[in-house]
């Protein structure tokens, strides 16, 4: 993994702007955009503050710090300041430029998806420690592209993982419609993405919609629920399990966000 560090002299704010209206954040850029003729529009995740939109002036000009730091999946220590409707970015230190993801298109496009997954879940200026953790160990992951574990398995993980962070982790123990508890299954389960979770085998006719899913995938989605980044280089998934999942994951998530993720799209076209 490549760790890039560096710094850059701090850009002033602008005219009118108080010292005490900066502040420090370490964030990592999940969203880009053209804004005005020289700058960019980057949107953030930061542990402390959530997801932060700030300007980064004269950053689409020549090859500074600044420029090199409000890049997507860099992990960077930003000095920002406090605008009237946009903050501004005024320093940067670069921490990780994940750049191993740009040796395949399939790795930029697994990286984009966490950002994008990244942005829609998090709040505006709402503290987002645990999802900061998630997506900041998932790109590290993703960059790394070590033989395990696998990306798949990644993104699967910090799905579940962005789920849990904004409380909309599917329930894969009680059934959702009757409240029995659903055991160890030893056969087919139903997981309801309009019920927010399983079914037993006495309501799994109450959704027709919902998604069958095996043993193995129940118990998958179980177990990366609730397993840290460093236990997912011991994880194992068949072909047919990861195509469960991942189904059970995008219906479960569409529900939740009402909105595809066009990232995800491009995901499963490399795929």
């Amino acid at each position: 993994m490549t760790r890039a560090r560096s710094r850059s002299v701090p850009r002033p704010a602008p005219r009118g702007v108080s010292p005490l209206a900066v502040y420090r954040m370490e964030a990592i850029v999940v969203r880009v955009q053209p804004f005005a003729e020289s700058d960019r529009l980057a949107t953030l995740l930061s542990a402390e503050h959530g997801r932060v939109r700030a300007v980064a002036r004269g950053a689409q000009k020549g090859r500074s710090t600044l420029s090199a730091a409000v890049q997507p999946f860099v992990r960077a220590r930003m000095l920002l300041w406090h605008g009237r409707q946009l903050d501004g970015v005024a320093q940067a230190e670069i921490l990780d430029a994940h750049g191993g993801v740009a040796r395949d298109v399939g790795l930029l496009a697994a990286a984009s998806y966490c950002c994008d997954l990244a942005d829609a879940f998090s709040v505006e200026r709402q503290e987002a420690g645990a999802l900061y953790g998630g997506l900041s160990a998932a790109l590290d992951l993703v960059a790394a592209a070590a033989a395990r574990p696998a990306p798949a398995v990644v993104l699967r993980w910090f799905e579940l993982s962005c789920l849990g962070c904004s409380g909309f982790l599917p329930e894969l123990a009680v059934c959702t419609a009757c409240g029995a508890p659903v055991g160890d299954p030893q056969g087919r389960s139903r997981l309801s993405a309009s019920g927010g979770g399983i079914l037993c085998d006495g309501c799994s006719g109450t959704d027709p919609h919902g998604l069958w899913l095996s043993p193995n995938t129940l118990r998958g989605l179980r177990y990366l629920a609730g397993a840290t980044a460093e236990a997912l280089a011991r994880v194992r998934v068949g072909p047919g399990t990861m195509a469960e999942m991942d189904a059970a994951l995008a219906a479960h998530i569409g529900a939740v966000l009402q909105r595809p993720l066009r990232s995800r799209a491009l995901l499963q076209a490399l795929t």
